[in-house]
Parts: C-alpha cells; structure tokens; sequence
C-alpha cells in the first residue's frame, strides 16, 4: 500500500511543487513593489498570449489613407508658413471662378440659346466667340450660315425672332469688323425678303379672317357642344387658331424689324465708311413711309395703331423726328416742320398725361424750324404769314418748350436740360434778330449756363460767342 502511495505521491506535477517554491521567495529581503502585481499562472499566460497572436486587425483603406493623411499633416503650418496658406487662397480663389463662371453660365449664356434646337445652338456659340471675344469675320459668318442653314432643316420659321436675330447678327459682326458696305448688303437683302413675305401675309390675311354667316354658326355651335365634336376635329381646329396667331403675331414683329432696319441702313449710309446722304434720306423715308402706310392699314382693320408686337407711338414718332432733323440740316424746314408736328402729336397720345423729354426736344425742334426758316428769309409754308408773325409763333414754341419741362417732375436724363438749353438759346436769337439786346444777352447767358450744366461743349460755345457779339453792339 505504501508502494502504491508512493508511486501516486511521485506522480503528482512538479509545477505545483515548483510554484510553491517560487511563492515562497515572496518573505525575502527584496522590497515589493508598490503596485500590486497579480501572479498568473504560465499556463493561463500562454493561453492569454496565443489568442492575441491570432487576433491581429485589419484596417480599412480609408482608415490607412487618413492615418496617413494625419501623419503628412503633422507640422505642415511649422514647415511651410507661406505656401500652404497660398495654397489655400488659390484653391478658394479658383473655385470662386468656377462657381461665378457656372452661374453666368446658367443665367445669362444659357438662357440666350434655349430656343434654339441644339445643333443650331451649338453653331451660334461658336459664332458669337469668334465675334464677342476673338473677332474673326471669316469664321463668324461661316458659323452663322451654318447656323442658318440647320435652322431651315429643322424648319424654323423664316421670319421668327431666332432666325431674324441671326441674319441681324451676320450684318452687325461685318459692321464690328469694319466691312460697312457688306453689312448694308445684308440688310438690303433682309430688308427686301422681309418686305416680301410681310406683302403676301397681308394680301392672304382676309382671305383667312372672311367667313360668312354659315360657317359662323357652324363654329358657334361647335364652341357651344364641345362634347358633341369630334376630338380629332377640335384639336385640329385648335392647332390652326394657333397657327394664325403665330403668323399675325411674327407679321407685327417682321414689319417692325423693317422700320427698324431702315434706320440702321440710314446711320450707316451717313457713317464716315460710305458717307452717303442721298441714300440715308431714302432710308429714312421708307422708314416714315412704310409706318404711316402701316397705321392707315391698322386704322382700317380695327388694329392698335401703337403698342403690342407693332411699333409703340413713341418709335414711329422717333423715326418722324430723324427725318426731320435731316431736312432741317438741308434747311428744307418746309419738309421738317409737319414731321415735327406728326410726331409731337404721336408723343403726345402715347404719354397721355404723363409729359416726357421727348415733348419738349419735340416742341424746341418746331421753334427752331420755324425760327431758322423765318430769319433765314426763306419761303415758308404759308406764304400769307409773315416774316414777324413767323417769329412770334416760333417764339411762343419755344416758350412753351420750357412751360412743358416745368411740368416733367421725373427727369431721368439731360434730355430735358438740353431742349430747354436749345430753346433758351433759339429766345436769344429772336431777340437779338429783332434788336432787342437786353433780352437776348439775358437768354444766351442762361442758355449758355444750361449748357455748362449738361456739359454740352458745343452749345457754350455757340452761347459764348453770340455774347461777345452782343458786347460789339453799341
């Protein structure tokens, strides 16, 4: 029995007796540390250990480029002082640009193409740059053509605003690159076909508006039981309405556009490239000529005679006002002076009781051609007026140029100062054509400090001299 005991005692594991061993060196002398230290066991530590070595984590892509990112940036400020706040500036800087570049990009570029289809669009931006911004006559006009000619494929309408304003834009790029004669040429040619599609829409219109009592009826029950049409016939019905307005509505437009050319061909022909006076008269008399025919026509057909997609009154009244400023500098006043009148009527009836500068540019102009005409000693209209009688009634005009400004209580621009200026100055020349001194040195000093203060040069210099003039006197 002792043998076996034995054998069991010899058996039992050394590590216990080698543990006991080692916490019995825990009473020597060596002093214990102050924090207290927890005794493991080495087959606990190495299965504490092992599990760790088997558990190693891994990190993300994103977590190794922000790791890194964080280690670059350590000390970027202390190394670099000067550049990365550079650097920083730039970057806000261009993407400041970037941002305005994008916003004028969607409200101002953008919208001026949207009604264009897209190859056409494409086309007139590449014209514009090389108008705009690298002047190229050349490949601008050739961008323009091409333009033209997709818009016909697309079947744009030939005298729409889109198609207009593109053959517009070829003669205003010619004009900027100094080809005056060619940019006359073009606007002949618009001129011409606009003249001749306005004609045959006019001539086809009542052929379109006439219907007779039946076919009246017709379309008055078909409006009262819309249920009992055919939809395929009331949307046809509507798709034509719709077609008319658009044709009635591009007429209006295309006959303005006609005046309005014809006054740009006079201000060419009168530029220092063709210097051509005869042909700015005939320019402008076909502008007043074709609107006064238009009005008679609009008069008769129950139209507006002003506003709308046709001319305003005041338009019409500025084309009156060229034509007479024109033979007014060919002292033809004969021929000035019933334009003046016709336009001051128009101005008149289209401001109503709101008075611009216009009325008084307009009421100085009559003065002045009655005035120039009388002291002149030219024939006047009337041959039963007199020379004095002609004096007194352009003085009144003048008179009352100036009774008009006093009513204008919003006046934006010098225009106003400058027709009250002018008709001072049209009192002094009265005065002093009729010998009265003091009244006419009391006109020219005001007309002179009216001109000072619209900064008109050549307007104090004409009243400076005719007050030296009136010192020669004795």
């Amino acid at each position: 029995m002792f043998s076996a005991a034995a054998r069991r005692t010899s058996a039992l594991p050394r590590t216990i007796i080698t543990h006991n061993h080692h916490r019995q060196h825990a009473f020597s002398t060596r002093s214990i540390p102050t924090r207290p230290r927890s005794v493991t066991p080495l087959i606990n530590a190495a299965s504490t250990f092992r599990p760790a070595a088997l558990q190693t984590r891994h990190i993300s892509l994103g977590q190794k480029m922000k790791r890194g990112f964080q280690e670059a940036s350590k000390g970027i400020w202390r190394k670099n002082p000067i550049l990365l706040p550079l650097a920083l500036v730039s970057v806000a800087a261009a993407s400041g640009i970037f941002a305005y570049i994008a916003y004028v990009e969607a409200t101002q570029v953008a919208p001026q193409y949207h009604k264009f289809p897209p190859p056409v669009a494409e086309r007139l931006r590449t014209a514009v740059y090389y108008t705009e911004v690298d002047l190229n006559p050349h490949k601008a006009i050739k961008a323009y053509k091409e333009a033209l000619h997709l818009a016909g494929e697309l079947h744009m309408h030939p005298f729409s605003d889109e198609v207009m304003g593109i053959k517009l834009q070829v003669a205003s790029t010619l004009e900027k690159a100094g080809l005056v004669p060619k940019a006359i040429d073009v606007l002949e040619k618009i001129r011409a076909d606009a003249c001749q599609w306005t004609h045959k829409s006019i001539q086809n219109q009542p052929r379109r508006g006439a219907e007779s009592p039946e076919e009246a009826k017709k379309k008055g029950v078909e409006a009262a039981e819309p249920l009992d049409a055919d939809p395929a016939i009331l949307e046809a019905y509507e798709k034509m309405k719709e077609l008319e307005a658009y044709e009635a509505q591009q007429l209006d437009k295309t006959l303005a556009k006609i005046v309005g050319i014809s006054m740009k061909l006079a201000d060419l022909y009168w530029s220092d490239y063709v210097q051509n006076d005869a042909k700015a008269e005939e320019a402008l008399e076909f502008a007043v000529d074709f609107s006064l025919r238009e009005m008679q026509r609009r008069a008769k057909a129950g139209l507006p005679l002003g506003g709308g997609n046709w001319m305003t009154l005041g338009e019409i009244a500025t084309a009156l006002t060229e034509l007479g400023m024109l033979h007014c500098d060919k002292q033809q006043y004969n021929y000035a002076l019933p334009l003046f009148l016709r336009a001051l009527d128009l101005v008149s009836a289209d401001e109503g009781k709101n008075p611009s500068c216009k009325q008084v540019t307009l009421l100085c102009n009559i003065g002045t051609a009655l005035g120039d005409a009388a002291m002149g000693g030219r024939p006047l209209a009337d041959p039963g007026v007199t020379r004095e009688e002609a004096l007194e009634t352009s003085r009144k005009w003048a008179q009352e140029a100036l009774n008009r400004s006093d009513k204008i209580t919003d006046k934006q621009d010098a225009e106003c100062d400058t027709g009250c200026a002018t008709a001072l100055y049209l009192l002094g020349e009265l005065a002093a054509f009729q010998n009265k001194r003091e009244e006419a040195v009391k006109y020219y000093t005001e007309a002179r400090d009216g001109f000072k203060k619209v900064e008109e040069e050549a307007g104090v210099e004409a009243a400076v001299r005719a007050l030296e003039e009136m010192k020669s006197w004795k």
